[in-house]
């Protein structure tokens, strides 16, 4: 019966690590925008609600308005932005922003080709709302590409 105690343990041994499983490889998270050229063009608000569309140029501004139609000639709001590193700045040129409010977020590349902007800090709650979210569907808005 001695013996048999130390041969069960070593059976164990062999069978514990003899399976183990390796470790999962962590799937890389989104890319992060850093450049205007990242995500210029055409986008379509992904989200319950009115839809809306912004219109990103590559000269730093951008344009809002539900309208597609109107989004390049006359949209409905106006802003500048820039990047400092992978955050995206947001000033109100024309629109319901003060244009003393900076907006900050991070634009997430999603895999599917989708935009999503993740909220850092922004005083201007109507263009939060718009780009990020709000109540059950908070950060989880997607913006995609228009053809």
């Amino acid at each position: 019966m001695n013996r048999t105690i130390p041969i069960v343990i070593a059976i164990a041994l062999v069978v514990l690590t003899g399976c183990a499983t390796p470790a999962p490889t962590p799937t890389p998270g989104p890319e992060l925008a850093s450049s205007a050229e990242d995500i210029v063009g055409i986008w379509h608000r992904i989200a319950p609600g009115s839809p809306f569309y912004i219109l990103f140029l590559e000269d730093g501004t951008m344009h809002g308005s539900s309208n597609p139609e109107l989004v390049e000639d006359r949209p409905m709001e106006k802003f500048g932005f820039w990047f400092e590193g992978t955050q995206l700045y947001i000033k109100t040129i024309s629109g319901p922003c003060p244009p003393d409010i900076t907006g900050i977020y991070k634009v997430h590349l999603v895999a599917t080709g989708n935009l999503r902007f993740e909220l850092i800090q922004d005083e201007c709650r109507g263009r939060a709302t718009v780009l990020y979210g709000r109540g059950d569907y908070e950060g989880l808005v997607e913006w995609e590409p228009v053809p």
